[in-house]
């Protein structure tokens, strides 16, 4: 079953997704367990930012983690909350939060639930490094496919700040 939503992944148009598009944000739990109710979130007036990536405690994504890490603060003064999104398991997803120092959720995505609202194409089990932004409307605000893991941080950031002024 696991490999049909691979393939499926694999296979779905990641252009069909655009900004201004509205998204059925679910409720899902973090790598700890705890449950996150991203619509409410979003409805709280919070941006909601999910950077997906291939594996945990990769190169790419160690420094692209590291670097939303450093960047927390300033995401959460602008009303961004962060969300690391890949198809590792929760417990490898733990392991790179405390190995790393991570800010911000992770969440498992195992079944490709947000790898599929999201239009996030993927191989062999590992998703695209694709940075979607939802707006407190839950609306797709912007989408970057393919990102730099050692820039995706900083060109999101300095989206949200020109969003803000």
């Amino acid at each position: 079953m696991r490999r049909f939503w691979w393939i499926l992944l694999v296979l779905t148009p990641v252009l069909a997704l655009s900004p201004g598009d509205p998204v059925d944000l679910p409720k899902v739990r973090d790598a700890y367990g705890k449950p996150v109710d991203l619509a409410a979130t979003a409805r709280a007036g919070r941006y909601l930012l999910f950077w997906f990536y291939p594996k945990a405690s990769s190169p790419g994504c160690t420094a692209q983690g590291k670097r939303y890490a450093e960047l927390y603060g300033e995401f959460e003064k602008l009303g961004v909350e962060i969300f690391g999104v890949s198809a590792d398991p929760a417990a490898d997803q733990c392991a790179f939060i405390e190995q790393m120092a991570l800010k911000g959720a992770m969440l498992p995505d195992q079944d490709g639930r947000l790898a599929r609202l999201f239009k996030v194409g993927g191989l062999f089990g590992f998703y695209n490094r694709d940075t979607i932004l939802v707006n407190p409307q839950g609306r797709v605000e912007r989408i970057w496919r393919n990102v730099n893991a050692f820039r995706d941080a900083d060109v999101v950031l300095a989206y949200v700040r020109q969003l803000k002024r």
